[in-house]
């Protein structure tokens, strides 16, 4: 249950107008209040009114309307409990937010005292604002690969790391997303974030926050990632240093390793050696050190600091300074001239040898593991069982996405005549997940934090490596010398083209030439920078998803995402690089929904984000997020809808099914002939041809594509939708010289400082692309769509012979839906659907249609569409084109 204050707050202090406005609808006054375009409805006039007084609005179109926590419901398709939670993150008394998402709240008298925190000296606002700047680092960092891939090189790779130390990387965005006004940037200088000259203190640098006991932040230690001659590679804030780093660790364990910088105790946190706090330098031990061993009675320090002359030094008045405070010590020696890092990164087994230089410095203190506690695991069907003593663990229901490892953990005791047991699910990449698990487990068990932390440990050990064979089945399966030959004699055919009209023939899909072959064209150009998107529009039953079946099982499983159905924001939530050079295939335009916004904005932009709120996973707290999605990917739909708006039709090539009488007499042959002797053999032959296709797809490789002929090429100017169609035309042929690229002699060329592989253009391949452009873009620059044209022609079909046998005028001639029915054979709701684009488009007219009686129809246009005809172009005879390449002095390079 939510608190009723708790709600009356938000209704109260969440600023209705600010909130709508942050939705990006423009508000503009009106009297009182101010209207604007409801999002709710098609609102043309504004209908959305907005009462600041009352802090509510209200839509005359649509009758919505309601408090800011209705208005989130509707907006953000959430549910109650879930909008309160999304407008309680933001603070009634803030309005700014670091992630440059911000929520302005409605003014309110300051009731909170200022006060200062103890350690550091900063006010509670600081505080705030100092969290938010950890948060955008750490954001940062999840986002720019070039902190992480520094980190990688020096061996912390556990992404359970960053996400517990709240890893950042200050790569100069935060100006970017600041407030003009100058409070704010007054008050990083304040904190130190910011530098006396307005710049970022730690610009470059890889970020780690440090904390006080309180969970306060109090300082920040910066490693840049590139040392250059002159800047210190080490940064804290400027003044007194505050807080101890990991300093949770005091909490579990009485003996501490004491490492000399925060990259070091990483290094052994990131090998799963938890028990270590950093000074800062080898002159950092400061008194936070001394109070946290002394409040939580720390026994024993082994101080291992990098093996030089001044660490030597340091080590000897560290053990001076602890002893005195009755704790004992022990000096780590690692190899002359490292320090962790570099042993980690330099010796072989380095876990095992570190802990036998804990031994040598304390013998006995860190003995193999007894046998009574060594874990065993079995894998199963869900996931795995790990034993460890009289301790049963079951793991199942593992899920690994970006920077959470989920999964159901059962805890598993048995006692003399009964099963005790402990279930939870936890993210065993978060700290506050696992810390809740291992309490459960103490409680179950009866045995100490440090022995079930370690065995946490090692199931999070075990889930990775469980996962692992699931993400090598990426990996793509070697091909056999045989299988790349023949794959390569396939890419080497001059005749490539009816090669592949035999092999769809083979595998069971007759007829449709063009279409095919401008569909296995447009599967392959998902590998280019602009790929070409086919939409298959024809009436139901007519064999639209077999093509595209087809055509898909000639592509790698791993290069294809074929969807029923996609919610508004479905991909949105995908992973980064699911879509990119893939084929994204919709099974039908309807299931759509609002998705085809973001398959639009993915195909324009490559590239598609999302900013939502979601739950922090150290912190459990609600804070913004952002998800990006990359491209380009090529899109396959099928549809029958016959009026596709302009936004999503712009980015298709468009084909129908041959519907004739014809071509289902081919149809029902070849399936007759599935049930003969060759047909069978033609199954048999199907696997072999399809992996050809396969290999052969794997074998082409990324290079550019240029057209020497471009300047030379011609295009209809008579349509406006040439001006879309134009470019689908010229990617279509570089999407042929693509897939004749064994075939075309590969150039290279160098650009700054890198080498770029690349073909070009012949005038072959031009020839190959007028063919099929002729045939599928001189009807997509027809005004009706082919099923629509069919109807048509059968219409002017049906009035001919009536009016041929009564021996009147076709004007004379009125007929009705049911004429046309039993004429042409169509469904009603085809009729119904197609017939609709005909009267828009003026080609017949209807002489009753008043509600009660039957639509009577007159035909307007009286001349048969010979759908058979491909519309012109205008494209350049290939003839004419060769002359003007010779006047240009273009020389055709076609050398294998």
């Amino acid at each position: 249950m939510i608190e009723k204050e708790r709600i009356e707050q938000i209704k109260t202090t969440v600023d209705i107008k600010a909130l709508i406005e942050s939705k990006g609808i423009r508000l503009k006054k009106n009297g009182k209040g101010y209207f604007g375009l409801c999002p709710f409805h098609h609102d043309k006039n504004p209908s959305l009114s907005v009462t600041p007084s009352k802090n509510e609005w209200h839509c005359f179109g649509c009758d919505k309307g309601g408090d800011v926590i209705r208005f989130v419901e509707l907006f953000d398709q959430v549910d109650f409990k879930e909008a309160v939670n999304r407008l309680s993150m933001y603070d009634a008394q803030a309005e700014l937010s670091v992630n440059n998402c911000q929520l302005p709240v409605k003014n309110k008298k300051q009731n909170r005292p200022n006060t200062k925190n103890k350690t550091t000296g900063l006010t509670a606002k600081l505080i705030k604002l100092f969290n938010r700047v950890i948060e955008f680092y750490h954001t940062a960092f999840t986002e720019d690969t070039r902190a992480k891939e520094y980190l990688n090189k020096r061996g912390i790779t556990d992404n359970a790391v960053f996400t517990d130390y709240k890893t950042g990387f200050a790569n100069g965005t935060l100006l970017n997303v600041l407030p003009n006004d100058g409070e704010i940037k007054k008050e990083l200088k304040e904190i130190g974030i910011l530098n006396s000259r307005g710049k970022e203190h730690f610009y470059s640098c890889v970020t780690f926050p440090i904390y006080d006991l309180d969970g306060n932040p109090s300082g920040i230690y910066g490693r840049r990632i590139n040392d250059k001659a002159g800047s210190a590679p080490h940064l804290y804030l400027m003044g007194e240093r505050h807080g101890v780093f990991n300093w949770q660790a005091v909490k579990s364990h009485k003996e501490i390793i004491l490492a000399e910088s925060i990259i070091d105790a990483l290094t052994l946190i990131n090998n799963k050696i938890k028990n270590v706090i950093p000074c800062y330098g080898v002159n950092g031990l400061i008194d936070d050190h001394l109070n946290l061993f002394k409040q939580y009675q720390t026994e024993t320090i082994y101080i291992c600091l990098d093996a030089d002359e001044s660490g030597t030094k340091a080590a000897k008045e560290i053990s001076k300074t602890l002893q005195t405070q009755g704790i004992q010590t022990f000096t780590v020696n690692l190899p002359d001239t490292q320090d962790i890092n570099d042993f980690f990164l330099l010796t072989a087994n380095p876990t095992d040898r570190f802990k036998e230089l804990l031994n040598q410095a304390n013998p006995g203190a860190y003995p193999a593991v007894k046998e009574e506690n060594k874990e065993r695991v079995i894998k199963t069907e869900y996931g795995f069982i790990m034993t460890a003593g009289d301790r049963r663990y079951e793991v199942r229901g593992l899920i690994k996405r970006d920077t959470k490892l989920k999964a159901t953990v059962k805890g598993i005791k048995q006692e003399k005549s009964k099963k005790r047991m402990h279930v939870d699910t936890i993210d065993f990449y978060s700290a506050r997940s696992r810390t809740c698990l291992i309490k459960g487990l103490c409680d179950l068990f009866g045995k100490d934090k440090n022995t079930i932390t370690g065995d946490v440990e090692k199931l999070l050990e075990h889930a990775e490596k469980h996962l692992q064979p699931e993400e090598n089945k990426e990996t793509k399966k070697e091909m056999t010398g045989q299988e790349r030959n023949r794959a390569l004699k396939f890419l080497k055919n001059p005749k490539m083209f009816d090669e592949i009209l035999e092999d769809f023939e083979t595998i069971g899909y007759t007829g449709e030439e063009m279409n095919k072959l401008l569909c296995y064209i447009a599967a392959i150009s998902r590998k280019m920078e602009f790929p070409l998107s086919v939409m298959i529009q024809s009436r139901s039953a007519a064999g639209k998803s077999y093509l595209q079946d087809t055509v898909l099982s000639l592509v790698p499983d791993d290069d294809y995402t074929k969807y029923t159905r996609l919610t508004d924001q479905a991909l949105f939530y995908t992973e980064k690089d699911s879509l990119k050079h893939k084929i994204l295939a919709i099974e039908e335009l309807d299931g759509m929904n609002g998705a085809i916004y973001s398959i639009r904005s993915i195909q324009s932009s490559k590239e598609i984000s999302i900013a939502y709120t979601g739950k922090d996973a150290a912190t459990g707290e609600q804070r913004t997020m952002e998800n990006k999605v990359e491209g380009p990917l090529m899109v396959f739909i099928t549809t029958t809808q016959v009026d596709i708006d302009g936004e999503t039709a712009s980015r298709f090539m468009f084909i129908s099914i041959d519907e004739s009488e014809d071509m289902t007499k081919k149809v029902l042959a070849k399936q007759r002939q599935s049930q003969t002797m060759e047909g069978m053999l033609n199954k048999l032959k199907s696997d072999e041809i399809i992996k050809k296709h396969q290999n052969a797809n794997n074998l082409l490789k990324p290079l550019y594509m240029f057209n020497p002929y471009a300047e030379l090429l011609t295009f209809t100017c008579k349509s406006l939708r040439a001006r879309r169609d134009h470019t689908k035309y010229l990617n279509l042929i570089l999407a042929v010289a693509y897939l004749f690229q064994c075939q075309r002699k590969i150039h290279t060329m160098e650009f700054n400082g890198r080498t770029i592989e690349y073909i070009n253009v012949t005038l072959l391949d031009i020839e190959k692309a007028n063919t099929i452009a002729n045939y599928v873009l001189g009807r997509s620059l027809d005004e009706l769509p082919p099923p629509s044209r069919a109807l048509l022609k059968l219409i002017q079909e049906m009035v001919k012979d009536f009016c041929k046998k009564r021996k009147t005028a076709s004007e004379e001639y009125h007929f009705t839906r049911r004429d046309i029915r039993e004429f042409s054979g169509w469904s009603d709701f085809q009729i119904k659907t197609h017939i609709k684009q005909l009267e828009e488009l003026e080609y017949i007219y209807a002489v009753v249609g008043k509600k009660g009686k039957e639509y009577v129809y007159e035909l307007l246009v009286t001349d048969k569409a010979d759908e058979d005809k491909p519309f012109l172009v205008g494209l350049t005879d290939i003839k004419q084109l060769k002359e003007k390449a010779k006047k240009a002095r273009i020389k055709d390079n076609q050398e294998g």
